[in-house]
């Protein structure tokens, strides 16, 4: 920042706010309600070139009449967010942070003065945004969720949708006294990742990990900026979602593993840390498999895969009964041996990886969240059971848990057995294709053909278990889904969940931007976006859902998204899955040639539409939790 004080005038405003507040604060506690206070007071100097933020408004703890407050200081219409220092002259100490542009001493009524020190505070000012938390106001830094409930909102726009999140947390505090904030919220390695691997993508590959142009520490700092603004001191979840390992052969999964470890290090500042070792798991294990291991291929694995002590401690381990909640979960000899078979590989992975995050932690609290979302069959309470039991009693429990609970990304869940056009997709057609064999027959033999009682009592059953460990039943793929399903899901877990979502806070940014005018560039860009996915799905880009890009072209749905309210079954479902991952390649249709990445022209949305974008956000957030209350 190379901002000029008194050529851009902003001088005399600065001034008069500076002596406002060290008068106001002089030889007080500055505490929630003088913040309050000093708003209603500071809101009647009609400042025109500055707008502040006065709930971030802080002392500095080691130097009395210091005080700190984020401000926009506007110049012919443009934001120049900013950190502005004041002290009295006879009490000023040098700004802490490194980056500090100027010092004004401002002549004060009295012959005294006072300092003015302006430092760069955008979100992308990593060094002054982190040392305001971890030096001057801690409350702004990010905490360990454990038992509380929260709406995890996911940020591929932070500078978008962050802002709006905090102020629906803010809403729903208010309104239920309770705090659901858990934000700052991507995949690490998947929708995000480091900051040298994100300078290296080219975009030409729509699935490539990093699609979202979002760096890893950069969601770290512009949630901590987010935070910072408004003042909200109440705590919130940062968290580094699925770390996924992968790989095809011993050598594939260790070069995963070490890439994992990398992202944990750039995720030191995080408190909640998903991990997704999904791709170990032995699916034939589970009887659900089409072809299922027999009990003796099952246990020449076991004997192959574990040491004679690792074999003792198993069977003593789970060869007994557990009684949660009044109900008996019984562990015969040949189940635990297939469960152990199937998950025996990612739970030592997982333990690995535990003892990773706390080192780099260097001991520091932490929320673990071993995934079981992603694998290809519908968890069962005895599985999940299993797997918590074997963290806990090897010294890793996890504090949160995500099920395969049979959900799709950005997708209603069926109510009906059969598709209808009233109702949308039906159960039986949902399952299509996935591993899903008991899933049906469950709800047509024990209710009544009725999918969403059988969602209920499952996840009521499942949240039991998580309890039962002191864990909070995490919710993954949360967006899309219909106001009976949360609603379900808040009453079978009294209300102490985890509910994830994030593609939908973009997708309604892509809404507000396909319901521009036609002449609008905003609404041309929109299908600019929308030309780029259909011309990669015509090189398969998008694996075997490439296809469903002209399947959902030849049934006319176009470059609609569907209504929101209704889960957007009746939009085009390509595009809903999909186009969010275009933000991270080129404009290379753009008609003036400003082939610059999707992400960095949908970072200069006009003012009237971003805050049209926050206001559909927030309201999204807010009424998840409202049905998400149990």
């Amino acid at each position: 920042m190379s901002l000029n004080l008194a050529e851009q005038g902003h001088k005399e405003e600065l001034e008069a706010l500076g002596r406002r507040v060290v008068d106001a604060c002089k030889n007080r506690r500055l505490d929630a309600e003088l913040r309050k206070r000093l708003s209603d007071e500071l809101a009647s100097l009609d400042l025109k070139s500055v707008l502040i933020f006065p709930g971030s408004l802080a002392e500095d703890p080691e130097h009395a009449s210091n005080f700190y407050i984020a401000a926009d200081l506007y110049t012919a219409g443009k934001a120049d967010p900013s950190l502005v220092h004041f002290a009295p002259r006879a009490a000023v100490t040098r700004a802490r942070f490194r980056l500090a542009v100027r010092t004004s001493l401002v002549k004060g009524d009295k012959g005294g003065g006072i300092a003015i020190d302006l430092l760069p505070f955008s979100s992308r000012d990593h060094h002054n945004v982190r040392e305001f938390a971890e030096q001057i106001d801690s409350a702004f830094l990010p905490r360990p969720q454990r038992a509380l409930p929260a709406v995890a909102a996911g940020n591929r726009h932070p500078e978008i949708s962050l802002p709006a999140a905090f102020e629906a947390y803010q809403s729903i505090l208010d309104t239920t006294h309770v705090n659901m904030a858990s934000t700052v919220q991507l995949s690490a390695n998947r929708e995000m990742t480091t900051d040298d691997a994100l300078k290296a993508r080219d975009g030409e590959d729509p699935t490539a990990t990093g699609h979202t142009r979002v760096s890893i520490r950069h969601l770290y700092h512009a949630g901590l900026w987010s935070a910072i603004r408004p003042g909200w001191r109440e705590g919130y979840t940062a968290e580094a979602d699925h770390f996924i390992v992968s790989g095809n052969s011993r050598e594939q999964i260790g070069r995963s593993v070490e890439s994992v470890k990398e992202a944990i290090r750039h995720a030191s500042g995080y408190t909640k840390f998903t991990t997704d070792t999904s791709r170990l798991f032995e699916l034939q294990s589970d009887p659900r498999h089409p072809q299922a291991w027999s009990n003796s291929s099952v246990e020449e694995k076991f004997q192959q895969l574990f040491s004679d002590g690792e074999r003792r401690w198993i069977l003593a381990e789970f060869l007994r009964t557990f009684r949660i909640e009044g109900r008996p979960y019984d562990f015969p000899r040949e189940e635990v041996i297939r469960l152990a078979v199937k998950f025996g590989e990612s739970l030592r992975l997982n333990e690995e990886l535990f003892d990773y995050i706390r080192t780099v932690k260097s001991g520091a609290a932490f929320d673990f969240e071993p995934s079981l979302d992603e694998a290809e069959t519908l968890t069962t309470a005895k599985e999940l059971l299993f797997y918590m039991h074997w963290l806990k009693a090897r010294g890793r429990p996890a504090q949160l848990v995500p099920p395969n609970l049979g959900f799709k990304k950005r997708q209603a869940y069926p109510e009906t057995i059969e598709t209808t056009p009233e109702k949308g997709m039906g159960l039986q057609e949902y399952c299509h294709h996935k591993m899903w064999p008991e899933l049906v027959r469950r709800v047509n033999e024990e209710f009544h053909s009725r999918p969403l009682e059988e969602l209920a009592a499952r996840v009521s059953e499942l949240a039991a278990v998580a309890r039962y460990f002191d864990g909070t039943l995490s919710i993954h793929s949360g967006s899309g889904k219909q106001a009976a399903v949360l609603e379900l899901i808040g009453k079978a877990t009294a209300g102490r969940v985890n509910y994830k979502i994030s593609g939908e806070l973009q997708l309604q940014l892509f809404d507000v931007l396909s319901q521009q005018p036609g002449e609008s560039p905003w609404r041309q860009l929109y299908d600019r976006m929308v030309a780029r996915a259909n011309q990669f799905a015509t090189q398969g880009a998008f694996g075997a859902e490439s296809e469903l890009a002209g399947h959902y072209q030849k049934i006319g749905r176009g470059s609609y998204l569907g209504d929101s309210a209704k889960g957007r079954v009746d939009g085009n479902l390509f595009l809903v899955f999909w186009l969010g991952n275009l933000v991270g390649s080129r404009d290379t249709g753009a008609p003036d040639g400003d082939s610059r990445f999707f992400k960095e022209k949908l970072d200069e949305l006009p003012q009237d539409m971003l805050e049209k974008v926050r206001r559909r956000n927030s309201r999204y957030i807010v009424w998840l939790a409202e049905h998400l209350q149990g």
